[in-house]
């Protein structure tokens, strides 16, 4: 209904606007070949009021980060300062097909594309985008003095979930009524510094800890700036076993997100270069198996139960499949309605990627059905979206069929921000998510059609 809806409204757009659509134009100016040269170059077009260059550096913008939210939103307006109606529209509309939320009618710059039909209704089904639908349950909430935790992972030796932080370095067991006790820190004997990432290997007997000198770790020295590591320890006594730096290259490392494969093998994300590493269970020293110059912020890393295929999620490309058995890698492969931007957290669960992203209007979790392949996206389903205890939702674990995750995020690293709370929410839900009122709005926008045949 919503597509046939759509359709009848895009058509009465375009003949409505008639010769009205602005003739493309482009501007003689070379521009930037990197993001934040080109986004230098739109804040200076838009003050000067050259609107054809603020266009263009936009459109290379969404070329180079065709996940970005924000790059779309300011692409629209400056299809409106330069009038031209057809081209906001269609913008608009991939934004909604997309789920994201914004509302147009907040900037005066879109005067000029409102007061049609047609962007009264996407901008309509935009703002309801944001409503809060899906499941989601408190957990716990951490206490005031847990500072900026940043990974979350079930421990089923000790029946509880360990918490690590980028403040103090510290590792922490909370029970499921919120009750905590710390496990270990990172101190001058252990060598850590900001923990980003745990695994827990109940039959090797294991904690793996990914951790590295971060601005974030309070007794951060400058000497250690760059540094990264991946800590052994002894599960059961969390004695330190082996420590494996990552090897020196002249460059900073951030050892983030790490998978276990059932062989043993532990393969890491680098958040400050898009570097994929692997420790052999065989091995005593980390190995680079992919460097891609597609990406720019590794962060969420799941691997198949099998091993054959890893998937690595970027905040600004989207998510790359990595195929060990033909040495290949390639970027998922999307519907142009699924926009991937913002990623944190990436799980895989029964044939599924779970997604927790926070750098996209709404902030949301998403299941994603995967084809035989492993290759690409065949359905999508949402899970929670916009929920109310939602502010920078990030990392997560998986306990049976649900997901535990941080539904807030000390990313400002003040001491005033508020306690994180660990939310639950199942994987397996089949529930409408469509909500009433968007429900209501199609069938009087469907009707209101009708009466114009």
């Amino acid at each position: 209904m919503l597509n046939n809806v759509l359709k009848a409204l895009l058509l009465l757009a375009a003949i409505s606007l008639g010769n009205s659509i602005v003739q493309a134009q482009t501007t003689a100016e070379p521009l930037p070949d990197n993001v934040p040269a080109l986004l230098v170059k739109a804040n200076e077009a838009y003050g000067d009021g050259d609107y054809i260059l603020f266009r263009d550096s936009l459109l290379r913008l969404r070329e180079m980060r065709p996940n970005n939210g924000e790059y779309m939103y300011q692409l629209v307006i400056a299809y409106a300062l330069l009038d031209d109606k057809s081209s906001a529209y269609d913008l608009m509309l991939r934004m909604q097909q997309q789920g994201l939320s914004y509302d147009f009618n907040t900037t005066s710059n879109s005067l000029n594309i409102r007061g049609t039909e047609v962007f009264d209704y996407v901008n309509d089904l935009m703002k309801m985008a944001g409503t809060p639908v899906g499941e989601s349950e408190v957990v716990f909430t951490l206490p005031e003095t847990v500072l900026r935790p940043d990974s979350i992972r079930w421990d089923e030796t000790r029946q509880k979930f360990l918490v690590g932080t980028l403040a103090t370095g510290a590792i922490i067991a909370v029970a499921e009524d919120g009750q905590v006790s710390e496990l270990l820190k990172a101190d001058n004997e252990n060598g850590m510094w900001s923990v980003f990432d745990m695994l827990i290997d109940p039959a090797r007997n294991r904690l793996w800890v990914s951790s590295a000198a971060t601005g974030a770790f309070e007794a951060f020295s400058p000497v250690d700036k760059g540094r990264s590591a991946l800590f052994e320890f002894n599960l059961e006594t969390l004695e330190l076993v082996h420590r494996y730096p990552v090897p020196v290259d002249g460059r900073p490392h951030i050892l983030g997100s790490m998978v276990l494969a059932n062989n043993g093998d532990i393969l890491i994300a680098d958040r400050a270069l898009p570097i994929l590493y692997r420790k052999a269970a065989d091995e005593k020293k980390l190995k680079a198996v992919i460097a891609s110059k597609d990406l720019i912020s590794m962060r969420g890393l799941a691997i198949e139960p099998d091993g054959r295929r890893a998937y690595v999620a970027d905040r600004e490309m989207g998510i790359m499949v990595v195929d060990f058995d033909s040495q290949k890698a390639g970027i998922l492969a999307v519907a142009a309605t699924l926009n991937l931007g913002g990623i944190d957290g990436l799980f895989f669960w029964n044939k599924h990627l779970i997604i927790i992203q926070n750098g996209i209007k709404p902030q949301r979790v998403m299941r994603l059905e995967l084809d035989d392949t492993g290759t690409r996206v065949i359905s999508v389903r949402p899970l929670a979206v916009a929920q109310e205890y939602f502010d920078f939702p990030s990392f997560g674990t998986i306990k049976g069929e649900e997901l535990y995750y941080f539904a807030n995020s000390q990313w400002s690293g003040s001491k005033d921000n508020k306690p994180v709370t660990v939310l639950r929410t199942p994987l397996d839900s089949n529930k409408d998510l469509v909500v009433p009122d968007m429900q209501e709005y199609l069938r009087q926008r469907e009707e209101k059609m009708r009466n114009k045949k």
